[in-house]
C-alpha cells in the first residue's frame, strides 16, 4: 500500500533512534512467535519464517477472508494466481496488540475459535 509523506518522515526520525528500533524489533519477534503458535495450535497452513510477515492459506476462500477481515479494518494481501502461494494472504506482523485483533478477525471468520 502507498505510504504518505508524513509516514516517510516518521520513519526516517525512526531510524535514528537505535533504542527505539531495537524495541521494535523484539516486540515483532515476539508477535510473530505468538501468531506461529496460534497457527500452530489450529492447524492453519501457513509459511513464517524470518521476514515480517508469514503466509496462511485459508480454510475457505482467501478472497471472501480477505474481504472479511478489509470489513474488521485488517488488510493484508490475496495472493491468488501467484505461483507456489496462490490462495494464500500475505499478512504484516505488527505488534502482539495488532496480531491479536488479526488473530480474532480471522479466527471468527475462519471458524477456529477455540
Amino acid at each position: 500500500y502507498d505510504v504518505n509523506s508524513f509516514a516517510v518522515t516518521a520513519a526516517l526520525a525512526a531510524l535514528e533512534d537505535q533504542v527505539y528500533i531495537d524495541e521494535y524489533v523484539s516486540e515483532i519477534l515476539k508477535s510473530r512467535a505468538w501468531i506461529k503458535t496460534k497457527l500452530v495450535e489450529h492447524e492453519i497452513r501457513h509459511h513464517i519464517d524470518g521476514g515480517n510477515y508469514f503466509l496462511i492459506w485459508p480454510k475457505r476462500d482467501s478472497k471472501d477472508i480477505e474481504q472479511c477481515l478489509r470489513n474488521e479494518g485488517i488488510l493484508v494481501r490475496n495472493m491468488s494466481g501467484k505461483s507456489l502461494i496462490d490462495r494464500s494472504l500475505r499478512v504484516s506482523i505488527g505488534t502482539k496488540s495488532q496480531m491479536k485483533q488479526f488473530w480474532g478477525a480471522f479466527s471468527k471468520y475462519e471458524g477456529t475459535t477455540r
